[in-house]
């Protein structure tokens, strides 16, 4: 009996474990394809997008923005001095561009001279790049530089862990939440919008 036992619970958390990997995988995979189909990441098949792999900042750089052209139809500022001293135009161009883009859609590039390109990105990085393309300014200037941005995109069901900020960011995370901002985009940039109108009219009648 009590072997029959212990088996009934090794099969229920195995079954169990079965499942949300499935689940999982499948989200994955829905994720990817939305990438590519978008064109926010090249690689193809799936197994070249190396999703389980940490994401560096040139890496990050490329796929926000080509998500902010390609999804938010974000415009850049080609006034914009994209000068770093880490970066060449061959280097550059290795990432589509995608260095000088994010610092011309004012992502990726304030108050530094050096863009260290193979750093590995932090949630709180990413978190924060990821709320400047949606909201831009909304959520600066705070306590921490992330604070605001993680707060925000967790309320909105984008990024659900944001308890461990310095964690290196995954690339096949950065892919799902990129997807799962677009089913609330129209309605966050709606709200803020909104709140920067409200803003406006505190500021007219102070």
């Amino acid at each position: 009996m009590k072997k029959l036992f212990i088996l009934i619970l090794v099969w229920t958390l195995i079954s169990s474990f079965f499942c949300i990997w499935t689940e999982y995988s499948s989200e994955l995979y829905q994720a990817y394809n939305w990438a590519y189909k978008n064109r926010i990441t090249t690689k193809n098949p799936i197994e070249k997008a190396n999703l389980e792999w940490e994401i560096t900042r040139a890496e990050l750089a490329k796929m926000i923005s080509n998500y902010a052209i390609n999804i938010l139809k974000k415009e850049k500022n080609t006034d914009e001095e994209c000068i770093f001293n880490d970066i060449t135009n061959e280097l550059d161009i290795k990432y589509n561009n995608g260095i000088s883009h994010a610092c011309e859609l004012w992502l990726m590039w304030q108050g530094i001279d050096s863009f260290r390109p193979n750093d590995w990105v932090t949630r709180a990085e990413f978190g924060t790049v990821l709320s400047r393309a949606l909201w831009w300014s909304k959520n600066e200037w705070w306590s921490t530089y992330y604070e605001n941005h993680l707060k925000d995109l967790k309320s909105k069901w984008i990024m659900n862990n944001i308890s461990s900020p310095i964690n290196k960011e995954i690339r096949w995370y950065v892919m799902l939440m990129l997807m799962r901002s677009t089913n609330d985009t129209a309605q966050v940039q709606e709200k803020s919008d909104e709140d920067n109108q409200i803003s406006d009219v505190i500021k007219m009648l102070e």
